[in-house]
């Protein structure tokens, strides 16, 4: 019998511990903190997006909101006297909707480093940078399919074709606000990840996406087979680094973005540098 309790409260125990590990929220220090200090630790936390946020081969973080980071990093060194030490950890990089949910749970100093769109609705839940570049987003499919170049014909040129998207994103609503609108049949597909929506369409040319326009300009340069729709771009979107409301560094960050970095030679240095030329041809273009 006393085994057969020792076991029981074993068991027990391990869960108990287990589950404290699994739903640790990631925490890093407050401005408040740090100005008294002079020191701070700064936790960041990625969703994979190619040329914002994302591994490279070497196994290190490149993308603009990385390259943002380091510059305020230094600015804060700089401006207020705080030396920062930065450190990644990212719970689910691969999985957009529990990046979000992983960011909402963290505390003070953590930032969250992604093509995440800035929304009234996000507003209330997260504290957000100052946008730091406008999307562009983009109905993607297999390079098979017929051109569409009028959103109003998607029911027709698109028919029988399914979308694949990601729960909790605006990606998502622009799908929605489509079926509603102009394709009431259609048919809409869950994966967690950008990446695995873009997969999706590369294999299966009765499917198709609404993406941000870096996973174009990625597929472009690997030579997958894809194609853009000119009738789906969608220019209403900002991008903004994502943090939780109890992080204080908020009105430093956009201290440093709106005092003359989005309009500097470094940060033009950081855009051409993580989307390539024909990213920042094809921007031209759209003047």
């Amino acid at each position: 019998m006393l085994k057969t309790l020792f076991k029981l409260y074993s068991a027990v125990a391990l869960l108990l511990i287990f589950s404290s590990l699994t739903t640790a929220q990631s925490q890093g220090d407050t401005f408040a903190v740090a100005k008294a200090s002079k020191s701070a630790k700064w936790v960041l936390t990625y969703s994979e997006a190619p040329g914002f946020a994302s591994k490279n081969a070497s196994g290190e973080m490149t993308g603009i909101c990385v390259d943002i980071m380091k510059e305020f990093q230094e600015y804060v060194q700089e401006k207020h006297g705080i030396k920062v030490s930065m450190s990644y950890n990212a719970k689910n990089p691969n999985d957009f909707t529990k990046f979000l949910d992983e960011v909402k749970a963290s505390k003070g100093g953590v930032f969250g480093l992604s093509n995440t769109t800035i929304t009234e609705a996000r507003k209330g839940v997260y504290n957000f940078s100052p946008p730091y570049i406008t999307n562009i987003g983009m109905i993607l499919t297999n390079s098979n399919v017929p051109t569409m170049t009028q959103l109003s014909d998607i029911s027709s040129k698109f028919a029988g074709m399914s979308a694949v998207t990601i729960k909790n994103s605006t990606n998502e609503k622009r799908i929605l606000d489509i079926k509603k609108q102009y394709f009431p049949a259609m048919k809409i597909e869950y994966v967690p990840s950008f990446a695995q929506a873009m997969d999706a369409i590369v294999a299966d040319s009765k499917k198709f996406t609404n993406v941000d326009f870096t996973y174009y300009f990625e597929a472009i340069q690997n030579r997958k087979s894809v194609k853009r729709h000119p009738g789906g771009d969608d220019k209403t979107e900002e991008f903004g680094i994502i943090m939780p409301k109890s992080n204080d560094w908020s009105p430093i960050l956009a201290e440093f973005m709106n005092g003359g970095f989005l309009e500097s030679v470094e940060y033009k240095k950081i855009i051409s540098n993580n989307l390539g030329q024909s990213a920042m041809k094809f921007f031209d273009t759209l003047k």
